[in-house]
């Protein structure tokens, strides 16, 4: 895979997990990935433990880019995702990252939730782990785009 044409997705959201983000982030340009952080409004964003992050791109601006997107990183639940169904845009990013085949990076928590209709192929879907073991799990994940 030209790694140079893909875009790792991370969405950033009010009260997102930013310990996981830093890590997904860091680690993920640090190899040479693609990496962007896409948030729901332009402004700085709040994480869960008030650390405030600027977006790189609107989420209109990475629909434009969506064919192009290898990953969808969602630093939060299945449940915290879903306080911004309401987002039409966010439904079109879902979709189109699923058309392209992107796999999806959710927060540990909620695997039952897999199977509600939100993804048609759950071996899209990847779950990260907690806090601890998730510098071992991104270097596993920047391995498997190369």
């Amino acid at each position: 895979m030209n790694r140079s044409h893909h875009y790792v997705f991370v969405l950033w959201a009010d009260r997102f997990d930013e310990a996981a983000t830093a890590i997904f982030v860091t680690m993920l340009r640090e190899v040479g990935m693609r990496v962007k952080v896409v948030g729901l409004t332009p402004q700085p964003i709040n994480g869960a433990h008030g650390l405030i992050l600027q977006p790189d791109f609107t989420l209109d601006e990475a629909l434009a880019l969506a064919p192009h997107t290898t990953c969808l990183i969602i630093p939060t639940t299945l449940a915290g995702l879903k306080r911004f169904q309401h987002d039409p845009r966010l439904a079109e990013l879902l979709q189109q990252a699923q058309a392209n085949q992107s796999r999806f990076v959710f927060a540990s928590g909620d695997e039952t939730n897999l199977d509600e209709g939100s993804f048609s192929a759950a071996e899209q879907v990847t779950i990260y782990p907690n806090i601890e073991d998730l510098q071992e799990f991104v270097q596993d994940l920047a391995g498997s785009f190369v």
